[in-house]
């Protein structure tokens, strides 16, 4: 991937979680520490959790497409070896919101079945039949010597060889900066008074069914939950979770705080974010016509 520059404005993301006066003097004051909500919407299901970070990050069919092209080209660099890789897997036919657990279970329906577990690890995924010998698995990756049947290997093997194919033409940024700034602010938003409030309340309704916990994150990290499949007690468990959050619109009000704080970052970073849109943008394109023309 392309490195970036990593540079942290005064007015940046830095200067939101610190608090503290750390510009120098002349220079506009830092945001407050708890920025203005919009609308509080009403949360009940994980494709109900969208976030203004979502559109710097790849899509789960973006991300399907990429890896497509990636499998196309990694496999005609492995022909000129004399080797094979195995073709990508078929898309699945259901697709798990890319936020679907990020404010822990939240969907009546689900919990019944599969507690705090989560669904797509239980059902398992598909595996490839087709085995890989050690040899083909150096050339794939660029591991191992670096020479193959007396060819060089590229840089990175033949996946790196696909994807600098997939990154021409896309500007100078590190597309990774997104999903870091996503787990900022999902950490930020945890000392967040309103989130704290929200958190007492649902605690409170918790202890009212019998359950001592103090947030939602440590009723879904309970190590009772740690099985290979879930029991009784902690489907039990998360129904009342559910239930409580509804009741208190828990994750309601975490995604309006979150959606301020991610709000305020890309405004800080526009310049930025920018770039990194117009990268995945120029990415998935160059993936299309890969995909396309085979």
């Amino acid at each position: 991937m392309i490195n970036g520059k990593r540079v942290l404005a005064c007015f940046g993301l830095a200067a939101v979680i610190a608090g503290t006066g750390a510009c120098t003097a002349g220079r506009a004051p830092a945001p407050s520490a708890e920025p203005e909500l919009g609308p509080i919407p009403v949360v009940r299901s994980g494709a109900d959790i969208r976030l203004p970070l979502d559109a710097y990050v790849l899509t789960m069919e973006q991300a399907r497409m990429y890896s497509a092209a990636v499998n196309i080209l990694g496999r005609d660099c492995m022909k000129r070896f004399g080797l094979t890789w195995p073709a990508s897997a078929p898309a699945p036919s259901t697709e798990t919101p890319l936020n679907a657990r990020r404010y822990s279970v939240i969907e009546p329906t689900e919990v019944k079945t599969f507690g705090y577990h989560n669904p797509a690890a239980l059902s398992g995924a598909a595996e490839s039949t087709e085995k890989v010998t050690a040899e083909a698995m150096n050339v794939w990756s660029g591991g191992g010597e670096q020479t193959f049947d007396g060819r060089p290997v590229p840089p990175g093997g033949c996946s790196g060889e696909a994807a600098r194919q997939l990154n021409k033409g896309v500007p100078d940024i590190d597309p990774g900066i997104a999903p870091k700034l996503q787990f900022e602010s999902f950490n930020q938003i945890k000392t967040d008074s309103r989130v704290k409030r929200v958190f007492t309340e649902w605690s409170t309704c918790m202890r009212a069914k019998g359950f001592g916990y103090p947030d939602p994150y440590t009723a879904a990290n309970d190590q009772r939950w740690r099985t290979a499949k879930p029991g009784r007690t902690e489907i039990d468990t998360a129904g009342v979770d559910v239930a409580c959050k509804a009741q208190t619109n828990t994750a309601g009000i975490m995604l309006a705080v979150e959606t301020a704080y991610q709000k305020r970052t890309i405004e800080a970073r526009a310049a930025e974010m920018a770039k990194i849109k117009s990268y995945l943008e120029a990415q998935t394109a160059n993936g299309a016509q890969i995909i396309a023309a085979r």
